[in-house]
């Protein structure tokens, strides 16, 4: 296999030229600077990979000395971008990018080790496993760094990544433990864990998790991919996960699998056995914590998401229903529970059991209609700094939209973020989360919405726990009454970290504005800027 070598100038200072200054020269990289550290790691490694002077063990080495440092800087860019709107800035796309060069040049490093191990007498030789399982990583990170922003990657890193899989099993090493601190929970890893989580990771679809659900699926990934088995396919009844070594391509569900030298087997049973375990747990009320699982997860959300991978991972995904183009092409939208309240509503929101002053507006128009006309009300927007934008529906499905974000828009997207929508001009407002996000080289943002169950009714909360709670104000939040014939309790929307399990909550409807105090007893979904909870009491 040919070594990736990047470009570079063979006149440039070298930064070291032996793994005794790459020590010392790493310790003086400025790491609370991330942007110059990360830039200056970047041009380190392009150098060292284009000299031809650099001794194979000492390269080796010197890698294997910037993997922390690397992968510091790397969480660190994840940590800056983690929730933020899609499109980003275009500096913050810059710094992305120099992100992506510094782990290609990771990469580029240990697949130049690579070609040297291949040597006769190669000192290299014994490290074979290591160099390899490193590689893998290095693509999958490249990978990752792309979803993160929601953008697709270069296909080209899948076949790169098929042909280290392929030269593992030529020299029957896939299985060969190595110490690795950085991508495994327990410090040893395998060339096979290594690919098996990449190919997982692109079932799992990125493209539709927020960052929260990104470090889910990590965790998930590094306590349980050593269950995963990648084969040799043989005849057997489906439908089976399989990877086309020769496609630029990752793993996918076939109904039929025959023997062909190309074609690997991602064997899940074992794995299936743990998450469905875990599965039946989280519902009978085990906490996460206990069960290997993050911590900081509700029960009810750690299911659905444990859930969702066991069906992508272990059972391939349900075939996608058919899309249709509504008659209405136009879809107006509000941006979050606030502005979506006054919208639903019809009303601008007002503290509970409090009458402020009409305006002079608003009592002519009662005299003349014996109401606040919806004219002076829409009026209201600018003093709450409201506004909708008008964007295209591409498609849609039973509950489903995929919508085209105007370029010339004021607003961006997260995956978790709470829309309202109205189709058409003549349509009700509907609740709406973004759950997919897409953004193509040329900038075009496509997000897929999902219509929320229930029938929302305006409300307003506060926390009711006096001695912690930081405000005494009543915030907008909508209510979704309880649906016994689906076995759903009765629910609520509100502003993300207003109560914690088991605390009380001031409920106030804005229909007939009674007050009653709930309990929030679990979460049935925490989202970018909202949390849907349920509620006793």
């Amino acid at each position: 296999m040919s070594a990736l070598v990047t470009g570079t100038n063979q006149s440039a200072t070298m930064f070291f030229n032996d793994a005794r200054g790459c020590k010392a020269w790493f310790k003086t990289i400025p790491l609370t600077n991330v942007s110059q550290a990360q830039q200056m790691l970047r041009d380190a490694l392009r150098n060292m990979n284009g000299s031809e002077s650099f001794v194979p063990l000492d390269r080796l080495t010197c890698l294997e000395l910037l993997r922390d440092n690397v992968a510091y800087l790397v969480s660190q860019q994840r940590a800056r971008l983690a929730g933020k709107s899609i499109p980003l800035a275009a500096g913050e796309y810059a710094i992305l990018t120099q992100a992506r060069e510094m782990v290609a040049e990771m990469e580029a490093g240990y697949r130049r080790c690579w070609s040297d191990a291949n040597g006769e007498d190669s000192p290299l030789a014994m490290h074979a496993t290591l160099i390899l399982q490193r590689g893998v990583r290095y693509i999958g990170q490249q990978m990752m760094l792309a979803t993160a922003v929601y953008r697709p990657f270069d296909r080209a890193l899948w076949t790169r990544l098929h042909g280290l899989w392929l030269e593992a099993e030529r020299h029957g090493i896939t299985e060969k433990r190595v110490k690795d601190s950085i991508g495994s929970i327990d410090g040893i890893s395998s060339v096979q864990q290594a690919y098996a989580a990449v190919l997982l990771w692109q079932l799992a679809n990125c493209y539709a998790l927020s960052a929260r659900q990104v470090d889910f699926v990590e965790s998930v990934l590094q306590r349980f991919v050593h269950k995963v088995n990648v084969m040799v396919a043989t005849t057997a009844p489906g439908p089976h996960c399989v990877v086309d070594l020769t496609a630029d391509a990752g793993a996918e569900f076939h109904a039929h699998v025959g023997p062909d030298e190309t074609v690997r087997v991602i064997d899940s049973l074992e794995l299936s056995r743990s998450l469905r375990r875990r599965i039946k747990k989280l519902m009978e009320g085990e906490e996460p914590g206990k069960l290997d699982l993050p911590a900081d997860w509700s029960a009810a959300d750690a299911c659905t998401q444990l859930t969702r991978l066991h069906l992508l991972w272990c059972e391939g995904a349900p075939p996608v229903s058919a899309t249709t183009v509504p008659e209405a092409s136009d879809a107006t939208l509000a941006f979050g529970l606030a502005q979506t309240h006054f919208y639903l509503h019809g009303n601008p929101f007002e503290q509970p059991g409090t009458k402020r002053e009409l305006t002079r507006q608003e009592l002519n128009d009662i005299k003349l209609f014996g109401k606040i006309s919806h004219a002076t009300i829409a009026g209201r927007t600018n003093e709450f700094n409201f506004a909708t934008e008008n964007w295209k529906i591409v498609d849609e499905t039973r509950n489903q939209l995929r919508l085209l974000r105007p370029t010339q828009s004021a607003r961006g997207v997260a995956i978790g973020r709470l829309l309202g929508i109205k189709v058409g001009a003549q349509g009700g407002w509907h609740l709406v989360v973004i759950r997919e996000l897409l953004e193509e080289p040329e900038g075009y943002v496509i997000a897929s919405v999902e219509v929320l169950p229930g029938i929302p009714q305006p409300a307003a909360v506060r926390s009711a726990d006096l001695k912690n709670r930081t405000s005494s104000k009543y915030v907008q939040a909508f209510r979704i009454a309880a649906n016994p014939a689906q076995q759903q309790p009765e629910m609520l929307l509100i502003p993300s970290s207003l109560a914690k399990k088991g605390g009380p909550i001031d409920l106030s409807l804005s229909a007939d504005g009674v007050s009653r105090m709930v309990t929030l007893t679990d979460f049935a979904e925490r989202c970018a800027d909202f949390d849907r909870v349920f509620i006793a009491g």
